[in-house]
């Protein structure tokens, strides 16, 4: 998956293994570009990158949830303090994803490549 799809789409699922290469690779570039953009500009000049972050983790989260064969009104749960959190990590996280389609698409897992296909 390309990742102008990966960050800015909401369709689609994925496993668990880009789930978390995602959200690991995601936080640290913004932890890196908050402190570089808040010793730079000042404190307030930072607040520009809080709505492309919540966006893209938004897509992610929203991309695994439908791997797991849920819709995404679940993520409500995560309101619900200190177990919300907590059924979320081990849902997304730790969970393996549907096997094979869901009505959200494709398994992700499963090669669907053609050994026959010339490009």
């Amino acid at each position: 998956m390309k990742i102008g799809r990966l960050l800015l789409s909401f369709r689609g699922r994925i496993p668990r293994s880009t789930f978390w290469a995602t959200t690991l690779l995601l936080g640290l570039a913004f932890v890196l570009l908050l402190i570089s953009t808040e010793t730079v500009f000042g404190r307030t000049s930072s607040l520009v990158l809080y709505p492309p972050f919540f966006w893209a983790v938004a897509a992610i989260v929203t991309k695994r949830m439908r791997d797991r064969g849920k819709s995404p009104a679940w993520l409500s749960l995560a309101l619900i303090p200190v177990f919300g959190p907590l059924w979320l990590l081990v849902d997304l996280g730790l969970l393996r994803g549907t096997r094979g389609e869901n009505r959200y698409g494709d398994d992700p897992l499963v090669d669907r490549r053609d050994y026959m296909t010339v490009k």
